[in-house]
C-alpha cells in the first residue's frame, strides 16, 4: 500500500511525517501494526533511505511482506510451544499427584508461557526497523527544507 506524506522531521534514519492517504486507512491489513510507530499528534515514524528533508512531499510504502513474516513467526512458534508443552506435560507428568489431564494443561500453560516470553525477547532484541514504513520517492522537494 502507498501513500502520499509530507516529511516533516528528520532524526537518524528515520523520519516524522504527516500521512494523506491515498486509499482508506481501514482497509490496509498492515494498519494496527504501522499505527504503533504514529504519536499522539498523528505524525507516523518511516524509514528514510532517500534521505527526504522536512517539506518534501514523498510517496511512503507499508511493506506487508514484512508483517506476513512476522505474523508467521508469531502464531507457528505460539503453536509450536502449545503442541510441545501439552505433549510433554501429558508424558512426563510433572506433578504426579495430578492425573495426565491436569499435567497436559499445566504443559500447555507453560508452553504458551515461554514461547509469548520468547517472542517478546525476540522482537525486543532486534534492533532493525523492518515493521516501518518506508519511503519509496520524493515527489516534491519543499522548496527551501527546513520550511514547510
Amino acid at each position: 500500500m502507498r501513500d502520499n506524506a509530507v516529511v516533516l522531521s528528520v532524526e537518524d534514519t528515520l523520519a516524522w511525517v504527516k500521512v494523506s492517504p491515498l486509499v482508506s486507512c481501514g482497509e490496509c491489513s498492515a494498519r494496527s501494526l504501522c499505527a504503533g510507530h504514529k504519536d499522539a499528534a498523528g505524525r507516523l515514524a518511516v524509514q528514510n533511505p532517500l534521505r527526504a528533508q522536512p517539506g518534501d512531499t514523498v510517496v511512503i510504502e507499508v511493506p506487508e511482506a514484512n508483517y506476513h513474516r512476522d505474523l508467521i513467526r508469531i502464531f507457528g512458534f505460539l503453536l509450536a510451544g502449545l503442541l510441545l508443552g501439552l505433549a510433554l506435560g501429558y508424558v512426563i507428568r510433572p506433578l504426579a499427584g495430578l492425573a495426565k489431564p491436569e499435567n497436559a494443561l499445566l504443559g500447555l500453560a507453560v508452553g504458551l508461557g515461554l514461547s509469548g516470553f520468547g517472542l517478546f525477547s525476540y522482537f525486543r532484541t532486534r534492533k532493525r526497523h523492518s515493521g516501518y514504513p518506508m519511503i519509496v520517492e520524493i515527489s516534491d522537494k519543499g522548496g527551501p527544507h527546513g520550511q514547510t
